[in-house]
């Protein structure tokens, strides 16, 4: 078997669900990967500073960014795409006036920062200020000026995946909403998704898809893992993600799953 690199979701896949992941395990492994010249990479819906700022202590490190919107390697942008401010604001206005998705928190993620109005529930403003660095405030989001990847939204509640099928079915079609985890779902231009920003960097170190290994655990993960030759999907996570994978791992996310794993099957010494 040939890996030369391999991609990785973070919520639910790499870190545990208290936010955590075993240090000592990945930097033995990055050490490993690297004497391989195996690539790796951070595969998030997450705003690219949020992963920076995660991964600091770590080198060598590629970052897929905003589900495949932007790819950072060195800190150079390799791929962006962003989503039109015309999509942008008849999407805003979908969600203020539609009965059907009142009550949550809208986030916009873009190339200068992260804005959310500062109305937002106390509970859900708690939440966004762990996924997002540096959030800005403001008095309504369609004032605010600047290149957006995304618009993320969150519910307290676990209905993000039927409000991601309502939304694809009244947003415009140059628009896709992906549920992305922790009540909340991605809405992103239809033609991006990881498998887009993975294929950018495959293009850069030319690298062919059979030579990729990916991990995921969320329906914002399926392009990706469908994409990969070796792709694996978290244990304990739906069979719509399960089917989109090669194969499901023994561990789950809270299990160091994704470092075991790639010990297994790459043979790492411990």
């Amino acid at each position: 078997m040939t890996i030369k690199m391999i991609a990785t979701d973070i919520d639910g896949t790499f870190i545990t669900n208290d936010h955590d992941f075993n240090h000592m395990h990945f930097k033995h492994v990055l050490d490993q990967l690297e004497q391989r010249h195996v690539r790796f990479v951070i595969a998030s819906g997450n705003q690219l500073k949020h992963l920076t700022d995660m991964f600091a202590d770590y080198d060598n490190i590629a970052f897929l960014a905003e589900n495949g919107g932007l790819v950072s390697l060195n800190d150079q942008v390799i791929f962006a795409d962003t989503v039109s401010a015309t999509d942008l604001n008849q999407a805003l206005t979908m969600i203020r006036t539609d009965p059907v998705l009142t009550g949550g928190m809208v986030i916009l993620s873009g190339r200068h920062g992260a804005y959310v109005e500062r109305d937002t529930n106390a509970e859900l403003m708690e939440q966004a200020n762990y996924f997002y660095s540096g959030l800005q405030l403001c008095d309504r989001l369609t004032d605010v000026h600047d290149d957006m990847f995304k618009m993320d939204l969150v519910w307290l509640d676990d209905q993000a995946g039927q409000r991601a099928e309502y939304l694809n079915q009244h947003l415009p079609k140059t628009l896709a909403a992906t549920a992305s985890g922790f009540g909340g779902l991605d809405i992103i231009p239809a033609h991006i998704n990881k498998q887009v920003g993975l294929h950018a960097l495959e293009e850069y170190w030319h690298i062919s898809p059979a030579d990729v290994m990916a991990f995921g655990d969320n329906d914002n993960d399926i392009a990706m893992l469908a994409h990969a030759g070796h792709s694996y999907a978290m244990a304990n996570v739906s069979i719509k993600v399960q089917h989109s994978a090669k194969a499901v791992t023994e561990w789950t996310n809270n299990d160091d799953g994704v470092l075991r794993t790639i010990d297994m099957v790459l043979g790492l010494a411990n």
